[in-house]
């Protein structure tokens, strides 16, 4: 009984090792059980969905300095690698501007398509140039661009050589994270970032996606929970800001509206400061005598004229595809909704990044053949403030 016993543990034994080893072979030269798996989704929605098996927020990519100065968190705005001290107002001023003129460089040498926002656009908004409180400056692209730039120049070095002869270092560096299109934990909501090498002062970029295709079609947002109409954004306006051809929503004030609300685009005293339309500039209160409310160059959109939306005033090829620039200098700016008169196949096209396939985003928006007027320097209206509209808007 007892060997019966022991020869039926043996066979059992026997039968499971067997099976075991059987198993393991076939798992291991199976086709890859994702190839059962119906892929649907386009080449723009993968980097919407998050990756599989994703069950908890991935950790933090952008470290900040950890610097209180003041009672305040300076160091939330340098970069923790390249955070030196903290610079003062004239030395950050100086240190932003060359950041921008080599941000727009690096743009133009490289066709790459984005455009300012947030704070950045509201100072382009009042005066062409950022904000004197504002301490990093903010652009936005589509995720499909920063998904080509993170090939091309991920973890590399930007020099920029100023009108000073002064070799300046940037880096470019974008989070892996960008291809997770949620919020998550808030711990990654910045997409990718341009790092002053000298100081750590960056340009902050995100990234716009369709994330909702089915409940909200042609809304775009970034992972910050900034929503727009694809139409708010797109033709995009060819503008100059800190004096550098820049680019701006095609509906810059509604979308500064929804963001800031309409006070922030009329009072010009915040922040201790107060914008003064005699050198357009904004001044510490303490610098005036008379605290007045001075009114943005581009005016308040309360005059009684209505003012026009920009023409095109220029053009130029980028591979085979059309982008019209609009300009506004030179041109009364203003965001208001296109005339039901005027179809959708009358606007022009939006730039577009030559490597990239950005189908989607064209037929929103179709070519036309419609003539383009240039319109000379020299022939430019008098009056006109860089980064606005009219002077005669700013006093009601």
């Amino acid at each position: 009984m007892l060997r019966r016993l022991l020869v039926l543990l043996a066979l059992v034994v026997f039968a499971f090792t067997a099976l075991t080893a059987f198993l393991s072979a076939w798992l291991s030269t199976a086709p890859d059980i994702d190839r059962f798996v119906p892929m649907s989704i386009t080449h723009e929605k993968f980097y919407i969905a998050p990756p599989r098996g994703t069950v908890s927020p991935p950790p933090k990519y952008f470290f900040e300095a950890a610097v209180q100065s003041n009672k305040q968190w300076i160091g939330l705005h340098y970069d923790r690698r390249h955070f030196k001290s903290e610079l003062n107002d004239g030395d950050r001023e100086r240190a932003m501007h060359y950041m921008l003129e080599a941000w727009f460089a690096f743009l133009d040498e490289n066709n790459i398509e984005s455009w300012i926002a947030h704070g950045t656009l509201l100072g382009w908004y009042w005066n062409g140039e950022p904000l004197p409180w504002d301490v990093d400056v903010d652009v936005q692209m589509f995720v499909r661009t920063i998904a080509s730039m993170s090939k091309r120049f991920n973890a590399t070095t930007y020099e920029y050589i100023t009108a000073e002869n002064e070799v300046r270092q940037y880096y470019i560096d974008v989070n892996p994270h960008f291809v997770h299109r949620s919020r998550m934990n808030g711990q990654n909501v910045i997409d990718a970032r341009f790092v002053d090498m000298q100081n750590g002062l960056y340009v902050d970029i995100t990234a716009l996606a369709e994330t909702d295709p089915i409940r909200r079609p042609n809304v775009i947002s970034c992972k910050n929970n900034h929503r727009y109409l694809v139409d708010d954004i797109l033709p995009l306006r060819q503008t100059m800001f800190i004096g550098k051809r820049a680019y701006i929503p095609y509906e810059f004030e509604r979308v500064l509206q929804k963001e800031y609300s309409r006070r922030a685009l009329t009072d010009g005293r915040y922040m201790g400061y107060i914008f003064s339309v005699k050198d357009q500039k904004w001044r510490k209160a303490s610098d005036f005598r008379d605290l007045q409310r001075d009114k943005p160059v581009i005016g308040n959109g309360s005059a009684t004229e209505p003012l026009q939306r920009s023409p095109p005033v220029g053009q130029r090829q980028m591979n085979t595809r059309t982008m019209t620039t609009y300009a506004v200098p030179g041109a009364r700016a203003q965001s208001g909704r296109r005339s039901s008169m005027q179809s959708k196949a009358q606007q022009t096209q939006p730039p577009v990044h030559p490597a990239e396939d950005d189908s989607t985003m064209q037929d929103k928006v179709k070519p036309t053949n419609d003539n383009v007027v240039v319109t000379p320097e020299a022939q430019q209206p008098q009056g006109f403030a860089v980064g606005g509209g009219w002077k005669g808007h700013a006093k009601l």
